[in-house]
């Protein structure tokens, strides 16, 4: 059997260099852009790391919104922001055919959508979610640099053989391509794991316009990193998938071990784009309400978040 075929919606930092790896790898691969389409077509990508610097060209590139190429795979690799434009044209494409849909956005619970906007039109469409652990970034049109680690961990949305069976065929993929990938035998609880880094050092470069190694190396913003992740592990023991409290030190460790890096969110904020806080700060806060489990320090560095965010993008 040869490679299977991929297609990758969104172009970016984290877009950008799975689906590299892929191609230099051997898969067939097709790209859908927003706006860097036609660049892409014309110049093709350049992705900068310490694996080794690659430079693609004749890609198969599409723009958004435009009919999907039927494909095995297809990731979605676009920020949450879009996903109210995103569901219903995937919906679209895919219905009536047999794919792989992963998901491959930070955040909670960011799958459901599309498993409900998939059940009608496209039942054969197997959702799964990945977390990506890779500090990268689209630095210009076309352009994409990786600076360090680059594990993915995935697990289904469909419990049962099919959905192990979908993960299994990912994870064999991207493995086989020199990606670290680690299937999840529950992946609300890997959410979480993923939303001890990213709630607290996402929002906190944007509120101390701060980098990963300066919060880490301060006393203070290191305190500060520590008590929001303890809530956040705090609330996936509420919810009934928890975290493992050793997890915060092997966040810490790793993130000391980095290069220094301004999260995504960061970059975000500077671009005055807007802010994921729906999926990486709402959806958890709410979910945990559920459970009965408060997370008043989230909330506060949310609220801060939305009131930066209105003022960054309402600035003249």
């Amino acid at each position: 059997m040869g490679r299977r075929s991929w297609t990758v919606i969104g172009v970016g930092g984290v877009g950008g260099y799975y689906g590299s790896r892929l191609a230099l790898a051997g898969f067939d691969m097709h790209w859908v852009a927003r706006g860097d389409a036609e660049h892409l077509r014309r110049e093709g990508l350049v992705v900068t790391s310490p694996r080794g610097d690659a430079h693609l060209t004749d890609l198969a590139v599409t723009n958004s919104g435009d009919p999907l190429p039927d494909t095995d795979v297809v990731v979605v690799a676009t920020k949450t922001i879009n996903n109210a434009g995103i569901i219903p044209w995937l919906a679209e494409c895919l219905a009536g055919r047999s794919a792989t849909l992963v998901i491959l956005q930070n955040g909670f619970d960011v799958e459901q959508p599309f498993v409900e906007a998939l059940r009608g039109p496209a039942p054969d469409v197997v959702v799964v979610g990945g977390m990506s652990f890779i500090c990268s970034a689209r630095t210009s049109p076309g352009v994409v640099a990786h600076f360090d680690y680059e594990r993915v961990t995935l697990g289904t949305t469909d419990p049962g053989p099919r959905g192990d069976a979908a993960v299994a065929a990912v994870v064999e993929d991207l493995s086989s391509a020199g990606v670290p990938t680690e299937p999840l035998a529950d992946l609300v609880e890997g959410r979480w794991r993923k939303l001890v880094w990213n709630i607290p050092f996402n929002g906190l470069s944007v509120v101390l316009d701060a980098t990963t190694a300066e919060m880490v190396s301060d006393p203070d913003t290191r305190a500060m990193v520590r008590s929001l992740m303890e809530e956040v592990v705090a609330a996936s023991e509420g919810t009934g998938h928890p975290v493992e409290k050793s997890f915060i030190e092997e966040m810490f460790d790793s993130t000391e071990r980095m290069a220094p890096y301004a999260p995504s969110m960061k970059l975000d904020y500077e671009a005055r784009r807007p802010l994921e806080l729906e999926a990486i700060y709402a959806a958890p806060v709410r979910a945990a309400e559920a459970a009965g489990v408060e997370m008043p320090r989230t909330t506060a560095l949310w609220q801060q978040l939305a009131f930066l965010d209105r003022r960054n993008r309402n600035a003249d």
